[in-house]
Formats: structure tokens, sequence, C-alpha cells
């Protein structure tokens, strides 16, 4: 996904009732793909794919931590005390999104070059199993340069609104019972699926959708685990001929 979290991200979700926050992904968990560190490898064409696939493993590895700490950051940041919370709170994201946008297309490219070089393994068996291997790696690496779009559609989003305290809010949403014509019911929230009065056209204070959005990112990075133990159970047979 591209930055276009402004029409995309959280569609929805405002409409719901608050949930019980998703488990952030725990860094500390023993990673399925650790397992690549048992590899041997006798052949220099094996040497070479299995440092591409260290190197793809250690920043799809990196990553997690980097999402993790993104969830945890949308979840607790403050964007509405002053313009200065907000400018700083937005450059920590910024940040954030910088790096895992970097590393996951760094991983990709990466294993773009695996997949190359494995189709100079000797076998037919031993080409496919590489393939198989790169591909489901790859998909890993894409799926967290998809969750980076969703997390630099959100910063555009903060980038676009103006901080808002709760007391504003309550004022806000208080103006816009009292009159339908308030001149803030143009300004919707993109989030926004409440069709149900003039109260919906009030944006949220940038916290509270921030910590919503950290609750969604952290949904949306459940399928990691099931890319990576997907990935994991690959890797014997890729290098069994090696």
């Amino acid at each position: 996904m591209s930055g276009a979290l402004v029409s995309t991200f959280l569609s929805g979700v405002l409409a719901l009732a608050p949930a019980v926050p998703s488990p952030v992904p725990s860094p500390m968990r023993q990673k399925p793909l650790s397992v690549i560190g048992r590899v041997r490898v006798t052949t220099p064409l094996c040497r070479a794919l299995l440092g591409d696939a260290l190197q793809a493993v250690a920043l799809e590895t990196d990553n997690d931590h980097r999402i993790a700490s993104a969830i945890s950051t949308l979840r607790t940041n403050d964007l509405d005390s002053s313009v200065i919370a907000k400018a700083h709170g937005a450059q920590e994201l910024t940040r954030q999104f910088v790096a895992l946008r970097a590393a996951a297309v760094n991983g990709n490219n990466v294993m773009r070059r695996f997949r190359d070089e494995a189709k100079k393994a000797p076998t037919a068996e031993q080409r496919a199993s590489l393939a198989t291997f790169g591909q489901a790696l790859d998909g890993a690496l894409y799926r967290q340069k998809v969750l980076a779009g969703d997390l630099g559609g959100f910063i555009a989003y903060v980038d676009a609104h103006e901080p808002i305290t709760k007391d504003e809010h309550d004022q806000d949403t208080f103006d816009a019972i009292a009159s339908e014509n308030d001149s803030r019911l143009s300004a919707r929230t993109p989030f926004d699926v409440r069709d149900f009065g003039p109260t919906a056209a009030v944006p949220d204070p940038l916290s509270t959708v921030s910590k919503t959005a950290g609750d969604q990112l952290a949904q949306r990075a459940l399928p990691l685990a099931t890319d990576e133990s997907d990935a994991a159970t690959k890797i014997d047979p890729a290098f069994a001929g090696c």
C-alpha cells in the first residue's frame, strides 16, 4: 500500500465501540526464521544464497522490532497538548516509518537477487525449493512494506490536521449539535464513516486517532507470524542440496 492511508487505513474502525487492543508483536519471542542459523552449506553458490537469506532474515527480524515500536508510539503518542508536542510525535513516527520501509525495500531487493541466483542451482528440484523459500520470505518482507505504507499514510493524516484537546473536541461537538450549519462540519475526518448526525463531522483528537491506529496496525501485523513460520518451514528443503 502506498501512503494513501488517508483514505484506506482504519476505514470503519471509528464506527465500532473500542475493542480490547490487539497484542503488539513481541520482539522477545523466538523467531521461527532463526532456524536458518543452523544451515550448513558447502558449495560457492549455496554460500552466496545463504548469505543473502541471512541478510534478508536479519532485516525482517529487525523490522518486527520496528513495527512493535511503532505500535507502542502510536498508542502512547501525545499529538494534541501543543503544536510542539504534535511536531515531536510526528517526527518520531516519521523516523520509524523511514527505517521500516527502507529495510523492507532492501530486503525485497536482496531476495530478488536470491531468486536470480537460485536459478543457477544444478537440479530442477533444488531450484524449485529455493524459489519457494525465496517467495515465502519475500512475502513477509512485502507485508512489512505494506505496514510501513499504512504508517506513512497516518503521518500524512496527522500533518493535515491541527491538534485538538479533549475540551476543544467536546466544545466542537456541542457546537455541531447546536448548529447544523457550523463551519466545522465540512472538516470531515478521512476515517469517518459515521453518517448519523453532525457530531460525525467533528474530528477526534489526534492522540485518540493515533491510539486507534496503533491497535489497527497491531491487528494488521498479526499475519506476519504466519508468514515467518511458513518461510521457516521451507528453509531446510531449500538448502538440502547444498
